[in-house]
């Protein structure tokens, strides 16, 4: 009996020795023959550089870059490592509620957000009070000037979870301080401005528990399928209110549930890349009919974000306009049919508005720093190209690329300077240098003029002398530099009038 235990035991330590030998071997035999299928990582990743020797320096390798650099090459490169990245990134979210995917946050019941929409919220991205009222002022002169062409202007402000689930984000966010938010300055100042604007966020969060299905998936950050057509009914209502032009109108007959998910509704739960899918309640697809009109289908173009191709993937456009192209951050753009329209930046823009009946601005609160990709600008340059601000542009393109903007969010070098006044200040650079290389650019009356300015108030013995002058002339200082640059302003135009 123990001579039978003792041969057990060793046997038993063979193979786990043995086995351990397999564990240890199998990654670098798979990594070097790809013997098992691996299902790959979603989202945006580059393909790893392979270990190499021959790269090997001197100099990295003392001061240790070279082995930093070899050490991440090996572990991107160890066979099976998609299948335990997977293992990893599950472990996590089962045990500690926690979400290994970049920019993703899990909640209470496991609700997942995406964290610049909780920035968002909590005002982080606040680009400032005198910037919305800016935007309010340049869209409604816009507005008023395709009401007189026979068109209509509106802003739709797309629900977002943060603001929806407010209750459910994490607890680390509960003492976070409220500060003003683009949201709330974007209401006030919009309405102020009589700007034609329909706030589905707030509709939402009125709409939240009367409804049998979810009006956001818990695995997703977009509404959902539901959600997108209850918001597509009250958004064709209020256009046709306030166009006062009969559409199409929908008519949900329905709601058919699947037993599969439909893309968007689980793209947060992709991005985590766990072992197991995350469960989610079966997609709730509404069926549609609509009401005949008599009239013609008009025509519309919309500057907005993804959550537009819930409606394109549903048919709505296609159902109710003759056409709709969508220019999907004023970037690409797609068709009602879903074919491809080429870029915005090829186009003619004025064109394009004008053989428009709608011109709309769909818009969600995570980029609501970044409103509205350009697009609005594009629009007042364009019906009132003398009034345009050249370092409104720029601060428009600093707003809209994140990577400049957050660089900007997390200078501290200037610490008593809000994040507009960063923004508008480093605008003020990129202007003036572009003046200094390109001067052909910038030969109107108002960029001029915008250059005079900048240029006195960057010496400080020019402000000192017109401090006099505005004295004896019994008007401000702001007034009288004011002045000085107009006249400068108005004097090159002649010099360049002159020499053409």
């Amino acid at each position: 009996m123990g001579m039978n235990s003792e041969k057990y035991k060793e046997s038993l330590k063979q193979w786990m020795f043995a086995l351990l030998m397999v564990l240890l071997v199998l990654p670098m035999i798979q990594a070097r023959y790809g013997i098992f299928s691996e299902k790959p990582l979603f989202g945006a990743f580059t393909t790893p550089d392979t270990p190499d020797l021959k790269a090997f320096k001197r100099t990295d390798w003392l001061n240790g870059t070279f082995q930093e650099k070899f050490n991440t090459q090996i572990e991107n490169n160890i066979g099976f490592r998609n299948f335990l990245v997977r293992v990893n990134n599950q472990v996590d979210y089962t045990f500690f509620n926690q979400a290994n995917a970049e920019g993703v946050i899990s909640g209470k019941n496991r609700q997942l957000f995406e964290k610049d929409y909780i920035r968002e919220y909590f005002g982080e991205y606040f680009i400032g009070d005198s910037t919305w009222k800016m935007k309010a002022r340049q869209l409604k002169m816009v507005q008023d000037t395709l009401k007189s062409l026979g068109k209509t202007f509106a802003v739709i402000i797309e629900p977002d979870k943060a603001n929806f689930f407010s209750d459910q984000l994490p607890r680390k966010y509960r003492n976070t301080p409220e500060n003003p938010s683009n949201y709330q300055r974007l209401l006030h100042h919009f309405s102020e401005a009589g700007i034609n604007l329909l706030d589905l966020n707030a509709f939402f969060i009125q709409e939240k528990g009367n409804h049998e299905h979810p009006l956001f998936p818990r695995t997703g950050t977009h509404w959902s399928y539901y959600g997108a057509a209850i918001a597509a009914d009250t958004t064709l209502e209020f256009l046709e209110k306030i166009s006062q032009r009969p559409l199409n109108q929908m008519d949900i007959r329905g709601v058919k549930v699947l037993d599969t998910i439909r893309h968007p509704d689980a793209d947060i739960a992709l991005a985590m890349n766990t072992l197991f899918p995350l469960r989610q309640k079966p997609s709730a697809n509404p069926v549609y009919s609509y009401k005949d009109s008599r009239y013609p289908k008009p025509k519309a173009i919309i500057a907005g974000d993804s959550f537009y191709f819930n409606w394109l993937n549903d048919g709505i456009p296609s159902s109710v306009f003759e056409s709709c192209d969508f220019w999907y951050y004023n970037n690409r753009i797609t068709r009602a049919d879903y074919s491809e329209g080429g870029l915005a930046s090829d186009k003619n823009f004025m064109e394009e508005i004008l053989n428009q009946d709608f011109v709309i601005i769909m818009i969600t609160g995570r980029f609501l720093h970044a409103f509205a990709w350009g697009f609005d600008e594009n629009l007042f340059e364009t019906f009132f190209p003398e009034q345009a601000n050249p370092i409104a542009k720029f601060a428009d393109a600093i707003r809209r690329y994140d990577g400049s903007f957050i660089q900007l969010l997390n200078d501290n070098e200037n610490p008593g300077l809000t994040l507009e006044e960063k923004i508008w200040q480093h605008a003020g650079f990129l202007f003036y240098d572009d003046y200094k290389k390109n001067p052909g650019k910038y030969t109107k009356l108002s960029d001029l003029t915008i250059l005079m300015e900048m240029a006195i108030r960057g010496t400080p013995e020019w402000v000192e002398s017109l401090k006099e002058k505005a004295v004896k002339n019994s008007i401000s200082l702001d007034e009288q530099i004011k002045m000085d640059a107009a006249w400068m302003a108005n004097e090159k135009v002649k010099e360049l009038n002159t020499s053409r």
